[in-house]
């Protein structure tokens, strides 16, 4: 098996960017790190199942959302914007040009190797490093 350079470059991503994004809401936390961890792990769970399982694979069904733009298709073109408009209700406007790269790259992936294996786990670790390494940094320091 061939190391996939994007996919480790993807894998790395957010490890460049926590520090400026902002923390996960306080109410995320409350119950603990661990419920914290399991909550997070399972939003990426169901949204990676509706948009890159669901619409994404439907969109990819019919031939005129397979055409590429930019390099990608319009079926993750317009999942992604749906992804964005899914987040901006409980989101600042400032974090949509964020959740577009990351529905992106998600999609691109789920195209890559045709199937939701691995967006699914990139969801989990992006969504567990940006809510884990805030709270470890601020624990040690």
């Amino acid at each position: 098996m061939r190391l996939d350079f994007r996919l480790l470059a993807a894998a790395i991503a957010p490890l460049l960017v926590v520090w400026w994004v902002p923390p996960w809401a306080e109410v995320v936390l409350g119950e603990g790190l661990a419920a914290a961890a399991l909550f997070v792990s399972s939003v990426a769970i169901l949204e990676e199942v509706i948009f890159r399982g669901t619409i994404q694979s439907w969109l990819l069904a019919r031939t005129r959302f397979q055409i590429k733009l930019s390099g990608l298709s319009r079926a993750n073109w317009l999942t992604s914007a749906l992804f964005v408009a899914a987040h901006l209700w409980q989101h600042p406007v400032l974090l949509a040009p964020g959740y577009l790269a990351v529905s992106l790259l998600l999609g691109y992936f789920r195209e890559r190797y045709r199937g939701i294996a691995v967006p699914l786990i990139l969801h989990i670790h992006y969504n567990l490093t940006l809510l884990l390494l805030p709270v470890l940094s601020q624990s040690l320091g």
